[in-house]
C-alpha cells in the first residue's frame, strides 16, 4: 500500500500529463538496474513533483525540473498573446481598418508622419494622387510609366542626388560628363613678319648768348659806341640776355659787314626739315625797334658763300616779349644757320632815333 506522498505525486503527474506506457525492449546482459528509469525518461515520463512538506528524492543533475518548464511555457504564451491583444485594442471600431502602413504614425504634426524611403503616401491619406509628378522617390519610376522608360525629366544636380551623375565606383567623386570639342580651326598661313617701324630721328636746340649744346651766337662787325653801337643786355645767360644791333640807316640796304648769326649743329638729323621760332624781348626802339627785322636761313654756317634756303620778317615792335613761329626750312649736312640783317631806318625826319634790332634766342626743332 503506497504512502500519502506517493499518492499525491501520482495524482499530480496524472493531472498534468498522462504517461505513455513503457515498451519493453530487450536488454543487454551488461545493462544495470538503472535501465528502467532511463526508459521511463525516454518515454516522456515527468519527474515527480516535490512537496514542500515531504522528503522526496531530488532530480538528477543536468535535468530541468517540472516547475521551470511550466513557467517557461506560460511566459511564451503571454509574449505571443500580448501583441495580438494590443493590436486589437489599437485597431479602432471601424470594420476593415487595420494598422497603419509602415512609415506612418498617428498624432503627428502636419505632413502625415511620412518617412521618406519606407513607403509612398496613399492617395486617401492626403498624399499626392497616383499618376501625378512628385509621388515617386529618387530612383523610382513614375506611376504609369514602365520601368526603363523616360518619366519626368530629372533636375540637374550633383553626384549622388536626383538629376546628378551616379557616384563613381569605389565611393569616389562622380566623374563630370566629358565634353567633346571639335577640332580647332586650321591656322591660316602667315607671311613674314612686318619690319619694325623706322625710328624717327629728331633734334631740338636753342641758340643765343650763353647757350650751348652744339649751338652758338656770333655778332659780326660788333663795336661799342654808346647807344649808337652794339649794346648787350641781361646777365649773359641763355634766355636772359640779348644784343641790340644798330641799323644801317636804309630800310632796303644792308651793311654786309655787320649782322647777327645763330648756328645749330643738328647732329642726328643730317638731312630733313627744321621748324624755326624766334623770341622777341621787351624794350624800347633803342633796344627792340625792328619794324620790320629781316632774317635769312641757310643750310651751312658760311653764309657769305651760300644761298639762303629761306627768308622771313618779324615786326619786333609789335611782338615784344613773345615767341614767333616763322616756318619750316630744309637742311642738309646737319647744319642750320639763321642770319639777322641790319637793314633799317634809325632816324625820323631830321632827328636820330638810334633804333636797334634785338637779337635774343632762336629755337630749332628738326626731323629727318
Amino acid at each position: 500500500m503506497s504512502s500519502d506522498a506517493e499518492q499525491a505525486t501520482a495524482v499530480a503527474v496524472a493531472a498534468t500529463e498522462p504517461a505513455a506506457p513503457a515498451v519493453p525492449e530487450p536488454k543487454a546482459d551488461n545493462e544495470t538496474s538503472a535501465a528502467p528509469a532511463t526508459e521511463a525518461a525516454a518515454a516522456g515520463a515527468v519527474p515527480p513533483v516535490v512537496d514542500a512538506g515531504t522528503d522526496v528524492e531530488a532530480s538528477p543533475p543536468g535535468r530541468m525540473s517540472k516547475p521551470v518548464i511550466v513557467a517557461a511555457a506560460v511566459a511564451g504564451v503571454v509574449l505571443v498573446a500580448l501583441p495580438l491583444a494590443f493590436s486589437g485594442l489599437l485597431g479602432g471600431d471601424q470594420s476593415g481598418e487595420g494598422p497603419e502602413a509602415a512609415g506612418y504614425a498617428k498624432d503627428l504634426p502636419p505632413g502625415g508622419g511620412f518617412v521618406p524611403g519606407l513607403a509612398a503616401p496613399p492617395a486617401d491619406k492626403g498624399g499626392v494622387p497616383a499618376g501625378q509628378p512628385g509621388n515617386q522617390l529618387p530612383g523610382q519610376a513614375a506611376d504609369g510609366v514602365p520601368a526603363g522608360q523616360a518619366g519626368a525629366p530629372a533636375e540637374p544636380g550633383t553626384a549622388g542626388l536626383p538629376g546628378g551623375p551616379p557616384p563613381a565606383a569605389g565611393g569616389g567623386p562622380a566623374q563630370a560628363p566629358q565634353q567633346h570639342q571639335g577640332q580647332p580651326p586650321a591656322q591660316q598661313p602667315q607671311g613674314p613678319p612686318a619690319p619694325p617701324a623706322a625710328r624717327t630721328v629728331t633734334y631740338e636746340g636753342t641758340a643765343g648768348r650763353g647757350c650751348g649744346g652744339g649751338t652758338g651766337f656770333t655778332g659780326y662787325g660788333a663795336y661799342s659806341d654808346g647807344k649808337a653801337g652794339w649794346v648787350n643786355h641781361g646777365n649773359g645767360g641763355c634766355g636772359t640776355s640779348f644784343v641790340s644791333i644798330p641799323m644801317s640807316g636804309d630800310a632796303n640796304k644792308d651793311d654786309t659787314s655787320a649782322y647777327g648769326l645763330w648756328t645749330f649743329n643738328t647732329g642726328p638729323v643730317t638731312t630733313g626739315s627744321c621748324a624755326v621760332s624766334v623770341f622777341v624781348p621787351n624794350g624800347d626802339v633803342t633796344e627792340v625797334g625792328g619794324s620790320p627785322s629781316v632774317y635769312r636761313v641757310f643750310d651751312r654756317f658760311a653764309v657769305d658763300k651760300g644761298t639762303p634756303v629761306g627768308t622771313f620778317q618779324i615786326d619786333q615792335v609789335g611782338n615784344r616779349g613773345r615767341w614767333v613761329n616763322v616756318g619750316t626750312f630744309r637742311i642738309n649736312g646737319a647744319k642750320l644757320a639763321v642770319q639777322l640783317l641790319n637793314r633799317g631806318r634809325d632816324w625820323s625826319g631830321s632827328s636820330k632815333t638810334y633804333a636797334h634790332h634785338a637779337a635774343a634766342t632762336v629755337k630749332a626743332n628738326c626731323q629727318a
